[in-house]
Formats: C-alpha cells, structure tokens, sequence
C-alpha cells in the first residue's frame, strides 16, 4: 500500500510540474510568435480594403452624380484607374469609396 501511495506522490507532483512548464512554455511560444509575425498594418488595411463591395462603391457614386457632382464622379474614376467603374481595378474599390465619401460630405 505504502509503494502505491509513493507512486500517487510522485504523480501527483509530475503532474504539478508539467503543467507549471506547459503554461510556461505557452506563453514562451505566443510571445516568440509575436515577435516573428507582427500585425502590419498593411495587412490590416489589406483586410479592410476587401471588405468594400463593388455595389457600395456604385452606390456613393450613383449619389454623388443624382446630387449633381457628375464631374467629381468622373474625377475620382480617373483617379482610380478608369473612366468607368467597371474599369477599375476591384483592389481600389475601398480608397474610390473612401474618396468618394469624402467628396460627398464636403458637399
């Protein structure tokens, strides 16, 4: 009986120290991880800039020409790549929205 309780003890006490260096180890991993792969901001602005559809853009834009802006519409078109929204490229829909946001609240 005295040996199983030894074995239990001894146990109990690898369990306690594998679990104080698997916590260690843990944060040792999500900090070295951190370090070799940091949130750039340009993949986050990557991720952004999908996230504007080619209907949102065609909707600020259709409102900027019924609000009369036909010319700032063609401006910004050019600016982003084409003289028709279909000619642009679906990477510049976000800054196209963005511009054309922009020119529709300083209206």
């Amino acid at each position: 009986m005295k040996t199983l309780i030894d074995v239990l003890a001894a146990l109990s006490d690898f369990v306690k120290v594998a679990s104080e260096w698997a916590e260690s180890a843990s944060k040792a991993e999500v900090e070295t991880f951190t370090q070799i792969y940091p949130q750039k901001e340009e993949t986050v602005k990557k991720a952004v800039e999908k996230a504007v559809t080619l209907e949102e853009v065609r909707s600020v834009l259709a409102n900027l020409s019924r609000s009369g802006q036909k010319e700032t519409v063609l401006k910004l078109l050019q600016k982003h790549g084409g003289s028709r929204l279909s000619e642009v490229p679906p990477g510049r829909y976000a800054a196209l929205f963005a511009d054309a946001q922009e020119a529709a609240h300083a209206e």
